[in-house]
């Protein structure tokens, strides 16, 4: 099954330690390593936006990974930020390097599923990016990210659909062999979306820009420094595929702004 890997934490610290003059506390210092989905910062900074968050207001990540998204919240807007991620090995991670990052006060990580999360206070806003291709029942999970949310919250997602049906090459970034994998199309998950509890502000593809970014990142070859692929396994051949599939469009990359019903 895909996101059992063990020992990230002492796989990080090596990585680390081949770069000694990396500040870890500096933004964007780990970009290349936190951010597990395509588009990287800049895909965050996307979603920033559309979450229109005010003083004191709290942020939840839903599929949390190694925290990239949630500190960098916290880094450009001084708001609170709580993730969940179900695998103890990437929330190990994400602690680590949020402390090392000096935001702990900011950030905080749980293992957990957010079916049986029961927050309170409830959040104001929350984020989720490239995880629903693991979830066979989208409208329920959405609708459990929907119950830890106030009224009038709003979500923001950065999600992977599947324009037709097409064989993919595994591994993917999200599964290795495809048995666990539930990519669905754009219309199929918007609706789900909607159905959980939830109206669209936006909806858009951004497969356009996601090309536009891989092109702009990679033209030099592979950046510097410590990156994602090497915490995972067959992390490269999960990334080349990923990419394959955007480029020939058998996958397709979408982003949307919601806010939570009243009811």
């Amino acid at each position: 099954m895909t996101y059992e890997e063990t020992g990230v934490d002492q796989t990080i610290n090596r990585l680390l330690d081949e770069y000694p003059d990396l500040d870890i506390s500096a933004d964007g210092a780990l970009d290349g390593l936190d951010q597990f989905h395509i588009g990287g910062a800049d895909a965050v900074d996307l979603l920033i936006g559309s979450l229109t968050l005010t003083e004191g207001e709290t942020v939840l990540d839903v599929g949390s990974g190694f925290g990239g998204p949630a500190r960098q919240i916290a880094r450009r807007t001084g708001n609170h930020v709580t993730g969940i991620d179900i695998t103890p090995a990437y929330v190990n991670a994400a602690r680590d390097l949020t402390a090392r990052s000096g935001l702990r006060d900011l950030v905080q990580f749980r293992v957990g599923d957010i079916a049986t999360f029961d927050p309170d206070p409830l959040f104001q806003a929350a984020i989720t990016m490239h995880v629903q291709m693991n979830v066979h029942d989208k409208t329920a999970w959405f609708a459990h990210i929907a119950r830890c949310l106030a009224p009038g919250a709003r979500l923001a997602v950065w999600e992977v659909c599947r324009p037709r049906q097409t064989d993919l090459a595994w591994p993917m970034p999200w599964s290795l062999d495809g048995t666990d994998s539930f990519v669905v199309t754009a219309d199929s998950l918007h609706a789900s979306i909607e159905q959980a509890g939830f109206t669209t502000t936006e909806w858009t593809n951004e497969t356009a820009w996601v090309r536009t970014w891989i092109t702009k990142t990679f033209a030099g070859g592979l950046p510097a420094g410590p990156a994602l692929p090497m915490l995972l396994h067959d992390g490269y051949a999960r990334v080349v595929n990923y990419a394959t599939a955007l480029s020939d469009g058998s996958l397709q990359v979408w982003r949307g702004s919601f806010t939570r019903d009243a009811g």
